[in-house]
């Protein structure tokens, strides 16, 4: 898939700012450090998304309009879950914004989901995951951070992740730094678009 242009839109915090123009919606979630901003600056290939050392900076549902030379689309930045340096509850007001989003965005075509490939996922991960599932959207689980491993950690790390999340397969691997997996990563994406459902 190839990007024309991709520009930042609005800083979402209800639902009511959230477009609802017919232009499908794939959103990125995972743990305030699983590398959400870091991994769409490198599918965008522009540093358009902040990047903060501080885990749980990104409180806004951020909205960016991607066109490519077929179509156009966002590309959604939600919170991260679970750790955050923040009250609870602001960190209440942050897992209600996603929930709304989720089960009342009417143009959401799936969701990207991004677990730390040298974990194998926690908790808040999985009752995330079963959240957004019972609501009736895709999920696609994705390993970022996969330059952080060598070989056989990576392997036995992936191998993991299908075992604690019961997946079919193996999970897509990326990496931001490396650009690891970013081609497969838009199949993956472009298959959302066009409503084929994944694990």
């Amino acid at each position: 898939m190839q990007i024309s242009a991709v520009n930042f839109v609005l800083g979402a915090v209800s639902i009511k700012q959230v477009p609802n123009d017919g232009i499908p919606q794939i959103a990125f979630l995972g743990r305030s450090n699983a590398g959400k901003s870091s991994l769409l600056n490198a599918i965008f290939k522009k540093e358009i998304v902040k990047i903060s050392k501080q885990p749980g900076k990104t409180r806004e549902i951020n909205f960016f309009l991607v066109n490519s030379p077929d179509n156009s689309y966002y590309f959604v930045d939600l919170p991260g879950v679970g750790y955050a340096k923040v009250s609870k509850s602001m960190r209440d007001e942050m897992a209600n914004r996603i929930k709304n989003y989720v089960e009342k965005a009417h143009d959401l075509k799936g969701i990207v989901y991004l677990l730390d490939i040298r974990h194998g996922g926690h908790q808040i991960d999985f009752e995330t995951i079963t959240g957004i599932k019972s609501a009736g959207i895709p999920v696609l689980l994705v390993a970022s951070k996969a330059d952080k491993l060598n070989q056989s950690e990576f392997i036995a790390a992936k191998k993991r992740l299908k075992e604690n999340f019961c997946l079919p397969e193996e999970p897509l691997a990326v990496s931001s730094k490396t650009k690891k997996g970013l081609p497969e990563l838009w199949k993956e994406i472009d298959a959302l678009l066009n409503g084929a459902e994944n694990a």
